[in-house]
């Protein structure tokens, strides 16, 4: 059980911030945690034009390194309206 509240309290953030606690409170906030930050992190990542179903499962997982990912990685580039379509057609008919 300790080791399982070591994974979760580096996932969700709690290791840098020296947070210790015994290992089933740990465990408890660091899922409640996780939990609330999901839905936040699959808001951030829609409105980026990101996938929301693979970020909710980032933030799952991650918690606040996924949050914070989210917000670092800058959004995907929209399609120049000047690209070359390929393959190219003729004008000429």
């Amino acid at each position: 059980m300790t080791i399982i509240a070591s994974l979760l309290s580096i996932a969700s953030g709690f290791a840098l911030m020296g947070y210790s606690e015994p290992p089933a409170n740990l465990i408890a906030t660091s899922i409640i945690i996780d939990l609330a930050l999901a839905p936040l992190t699959a808001i951030i990542a829609a409105r980026r034009g990101r996938s929301t179903i693979r970020w909710t499962v980032a933030g799952l997982a991650l918690g606040a390194w996924a949050l914070a990912a989210v917000m670092i990685i800058p959004p995907p580039a929209p399609p120049r309206p000047d690209a070359p379509q390929y393959p190219p057609t003729s004008d000429a008919a």
